[in-house]
């Protein structure tokens, strides 16, 4: 589920993607893919006449989306559509790639988690029940012109224009851009075969290439194609009153958040602070601040291989020595071995991670700040807790220690612990995407190759 709101920017002439069934310029209300395989799932030909739906699809739309498969899946639904229905009168010979460009700097509002996956697993809760108050997303492909027309609208009048769109992830990073023709402009259109979507996307190269580059993409968009504003955002998680949270009916192999228990007040809460976030932006005043994910990721990279290697390895877990000795090493640039000092040792841990920083942070500190520091501290705490007890005249209390690190690490549940390692150069490292993905791809990821992918762990949305 997405927990958090971000600002985000995208730089003037970031090349952007739409795929669709016509070759004119869109206008009004459209999506947008940062990778061009994205996009070319959507671009394909319209086939036959036009006749919405209660739910505004077109009955060429929605047997196209019945077939564009990505995997061995081809019964099961999963591609989202083309925001405006599209209508024909006849049988077309070509689907059309187009290539926009933002006319100046698009600011957005970042929807984090996989925000665009129309699953039943709750990651349409923070649009639907928090911000739109929609109630049933058993329709079609989750009601997702209405949440599109929903958003914008709320970009309009609550949230007074202050941005231009919204950015969600569903197989890759998406915009839902409100006004094409004011923020972007055209900068080319590829026609694209007319090949049948089922057989375009059943096993075949550009599905397997769709699926390329979208893992390509687990570290971040790239490229300095977004910029998110790390000093002010919103957290679900930052409400410490909250009660309900993992109280859900989502199938993982660990607890998954979800809106759907939780009170209306306090959904309401959430959404006004998102509110507040968002008026009180100035998008002219723009201010250096710090790389908050730098950091984040300085934390992960100096800590997830000792953590895991304490977490598995039976040697160190097993013998006394092994542990202190391996505890040693890793805590010795903060301990002063002739004057021992557990808050002083703690606040050199954490500001090894954090330089220029308090060691404590103020009560104005941003939310990232303080996340940081409380996960940083945690860590530093936790592994020279660990270590004191295994020193004499506690040294005795090595199962103790190990149930400290154990904790620790089922705190984090960071995801590089999950990482497949060494794929070869045609495998990727396949996790559930939605619409594809099994409960086993979730617990245990494995690099897998062309034609392997299966389905199961999105529920009934898939």
């Amino acid at each position: 589920m997405a927990c958090h709101f971000f600002l985000a920017t995208v730089p003037a002439g970031t090349d952007l993607y739409h795929g669709t069934s016509k070759s004119e310029t869109v206008t009004g209300m459209e999506w947008l893919a940062f990778e061009p395989e994205h996009a070319l799932i959507f671009a394909y030909a319209q086939q036959g006449p036009s006749s919405r739906d209660s739910n505004g699809l077109s009955k060429g739309e929605k047997g196209n989306v019945d077939n564009i498969v990505i995997g061995q899946e081809a019964e099961k639904r999963h591609s989202q559509l083309p925001l405006r229905p599209q209508e024909t009168d006849e049988e077309a010979k070509y689907g059309y790639l187009h290539t926009y460009s933002p006319k100046r700097p698009l600011h957005l509002l970042y929807i984090d988690g996989l925000s665009a996956g129309k699953t039943s697993n709750g990651t349409l809760d923070t649009q639907d029940m928090l911000l739109l108050n929609l109630t049933d997303s058993n329709t079609p492909m989750g009601r997702e012109l209405e949440r599109a027309h929903g958003l914008c609208n709320l970009t309009a009048t609550l949230w007074q224009g202050k941005f231009d769109g919204i950015l969600r992830m569903e197989g890759g990073f998406e915009i839902i851009l409100c006004d094409f023709e004011r923020h972007v402009q055209r900068i080319n259109v590829i026609p694209v075969s007319a090949e049948e979507p089922h057989d375009r996307f059943a096993d075949g190269p550009e599905g397997w290439a769709y699926l390329k580059a979208v893992t390509s993409r687990y570290h971040g968009i790239g490229g300095d194609r977004v910029m998110l504003d790390y000093e002010n955002f919103v957290s679900v998680f930052a409400y410490p009153d909250i009660d309900g949270l993992f109280v859900n009916d989502v199938q993982s192999d660990y607890a998954m958040p979800r809106l759907q228990n939780i009170s209306d007040s306090d959904r309401l809460r959430v959404k006004d602070d998102v509110t507040a976030m968002i008026l009180h932006k100035d998008w002219s005043t723009e201010k250096e601040s710090r790389d908050w994910q730098a950091v984040a990721d300085m934390v992960v990279q100096r800590y997830s291989k000792p953590l895991r290697f304490l977490y598995t390895s039976k040697d160190v877990r097993d013998n006394k020595d092994s542990l202190v000795a391996y505890l040693k090493v890793q805590l010795r640039p903060f301990i002063d071995p002739t004057d021992r000092n557990v808050t002083l040792e703690t606040q050199r841990c954490v500001a090894q991670v954090m330089p220029s920083h308090p060691s404590t942070p103020q009560s104005s500190a941003s939310l990232a700040h303080l996340a940081l520091y409380t996960v940083a501290n945690h860590i530093c705490d936790t592994l020279l807790t660990a270590l004191s007890i295994t020193l004499p005249p506690q040294s005795h209390m090595r199962n103790q220690a190990i149930e400290l690190i154990d904790r620790l690490v089922e705190y984090l549940q960071w995801t590089t612990w999950k990482d497949c390692g060494g794929c070869t150069d045609e495998e990727i490292c396949f996790i559930p995407i939605w619409p594809l993905g099994t409960h086993e791809d979730h617990a245990h990821p494995q690099c897998r190759s062309e034609g392997q992918p299966s389905t199961g762990y999105w529920g009934t949305g898939e």
